[in-house]
């Protein structure tokens, strides 16, 4: 049993269609549609992420992947030393700031990639 806007979208499709504003969809009919995309993003979601992903929004993670991507690719042609290790630092920051973002924590003990630098930070005097 149709409502009465069920009724009168499906007039205007009707006439519309009559008119030739819109395209003689029948090939669809009995078709399976395309994957959805976000099949893997929760239902309550969906529609929010189509929204950002029409407006042209790029998740950080995105961004940030797309970034150290196109780092290494400026690594790989580059001669300089100093801008080599610019580089290098550059990516290494991006990629803690990638692993942040997905959840794993800063490894600070003595084994991790930190430790030095935080002890020499925390051991040197200030300038004031």
């Amino acid at each position: 049993m149709f409502s009465i806007i069920q009724t009168i979208a499906e007039r205007k499709i009707q006439q519309a269609m009559a008119e030739g504003k819109i395209p003689d969809l029948s090939h669809w009919k009995n078709k399976p549609l395309p994957p959805d995309d976000m099949a893997n993003v929760p239902e309550d979601l969906r529609m929010a992420y189509r929204l950002l992903k029409n407006a042209g929004y790029v998740p950080e993670e995105v961004a940030l992947q797309k970034e150290i991507t196109r780092l290494e690719q400026v690594l790989v042609d580059c001669t300089d030393e100093k801008e080599k290790i610019r580089q290098l630092k550059r990516i290494s920051f991006l990629q803690t700031k990638l692993g942040c973002r997905r959840g794993r924590p800063l490894e600070l003990g003595e084994d991790g990639p930190y430790y030095n630098r935080v002890v020499d930070r925390l051991s040197s005097p200030r300038k004031d």
